[in-house]
């Protein structure tokens, strides 16, 4: 490519038409978080650009573009581990890698060809001091040359059956003393099964879908936690009444303090009773922030869920604000309500036939109709990497990647409140 065109790709690939980037996490055994896989999706205008092959290298280097230099990787991962693909010129050395190793796993690509270069390529980055990872892992022949060259192997675990899951682990136990990680784990079961089975690292759904038993009896602190976000989603309750139900819980009202009181707020002075919260953040307001307290509280599951449910729920609200719609608020809760299943351990029908909404986000919530289902599918489309599916409105691809990492970076700051 002459050097006047390829300064032309280049500055188009870093403007409004830049790629998509989001994540997936990574947990381990004990589901804390380990990492994020950062994924990628050309624009349009990208794949059509005249005399461009958007190929995988180059895709490559659009993530650690948006990834190091626009968003800052400690936005996307905080201080944990950056999971990104590489294809195979990087792998061979013809293309550059120029990220420190210290924050990366580089996993290689399923389709790589093992021929002397990528073996010998391979080797060179461990010498370099980066963590290799082997993704999509299938238990063929022509790929056991380098297993030993990996720290992790990613295993698709739908592409399995339980029983080569059980031979193909034996297989790789005789060889290989890395870490093992269950990818496309979608349900509680399959998380049990794989933990079993000794798999250190789990990527997927599943804590998006726990066991779920239908008529199983809700336990009475439970109860009493859906009782009280009935109350504090009616239109009638009043500041009294508020303070009377946070009363019945010292540390409820003790972690509605200290919240308002993070930096998440930026209060000038300290905040020291509930009647004072309401004059500085507004009754709808104060409902908001006890709900995601109350919520928080109630959920022994893994804080990703409660910060997942915050980043949607910011982001829905700031779609809606985009198109203009009406009750932004309303699609705030939609958002944060969206994982109520998930945190509490119940149907999620059963859960919202005790609380008062309104009946748009109860359509939203169990059927996706409305508004607010078309923003709240297009902001866990993106969460997912469900690029297909990242549509709402007219609003234009890049704008939606800027509100998802506003509302991550949101997230972030909230959860440090929280915390």
């Amino acid at each position: 490519m002459p050097q006047k065109q390829e300064k032309s790709v280049h500055k188009q690939l870093h403007t409004e038409n830049a790629a998509l980037v989001g994540r997936q996490t990574i947990y381990d055994r004990n589901l804390q978080i380990a990492g994020y896989e950062l994924l990628y999706r050309p624009t349009e205008t990208l794949n059509s650009a005249e005399g461009v092959a958007f190929d995988g290298s180059m895709a490559t280097g659009e993530v650690v573009f948006n990834a190091f230099l626009e968003i800052g990787i400690e936005q996307l991962v905080d201080d944990k581990l950056a999971f990104i693909n590489l294809s195979q010129e990087h792998v061979e050395g013809s293309a550059p890698i120029v990220f420190p190793c210290e924050s990366v796993v580089l996993e290689i690509l399923e389709d790589i060809d093992p021929n002397p270069a990528v073996i010998a390529g391979m080797a060179l980055l461990r010498e370099r001091g980066f963590t290799l990872a082997l993704d999509d892992f299938v238990f063929d022949e022509h790929l056991m040359p380098l297993v030993p060259l990996v720290d992790i192997i990613k295993v698709d675990i739908m592409g399995c059956s339980e029983d080569e899951l059980d031979s193909g682990i034996a297989l790789l136990n005789e060889t290989f003393t890395g870490k093992l990680l269950a990818e496309k784990v979608e349900t509680q079961q399959e998380f049990d099964m794989c933990k079993a089975m000794g798999f250190d690292y789990f990527q997927g759904y599943f804590l998006e879908k726990p066991v779920m038993v239908r008529g199983k009896k809700m336990p009475s602190n439970q109860m009493a936690v859906i009782q009280l976000l009935g109350r504090l989603q009616e239109q009638d309750i009043e500041l009294g009444e508020i303070e009377e139900l946070v009363k019945q819980d010292p540390s409820l009202s003790f972690k509605i303090l200290r919240y308002i009181n993070s930096p998440a707020f930026s209060v000038d002075s300290e905040v020291t009773s509930i009647k004072q919260a309401l004059a500085l953040l507004g009754l709808d307001t104060l409902k908001h922030w006890m709900t995601l307290i109350v919520i928080s509280t109630a959920s022994d599951k893994s804080p990703d869920l409660i910060a997942k449910a915050l980043c949607r729920a910011r982001m829905c609200e700031l779609l809606a604000k985009l198109l203009k719609l009406n009750d932004q608020n309303q699609f705030f809760l939609v958002g944060l309500f969206s994982i109520l299943d998930a945190m509490l351990g119940q149907e999620k029908s059963e859960i919202l036939s005790q609380i008062p909404l309104h009946k748009n986000i109860k359509a939203a919530l169990l059927e996706g109709k409305g508004n607010m289902g078309v923003v709240l599918k297009c902001a866990i489309a993106y969460e997912h990497g469900d690029w297909e599916n990242v549509k709402c409105g007219k609003i234009p691809l890049e704008i939606i990647k800027k509100v998802y990492l506003k509302s991550l970076n949101w997230s972030n700051v909230q959860m440090a409140g929280l915390n």
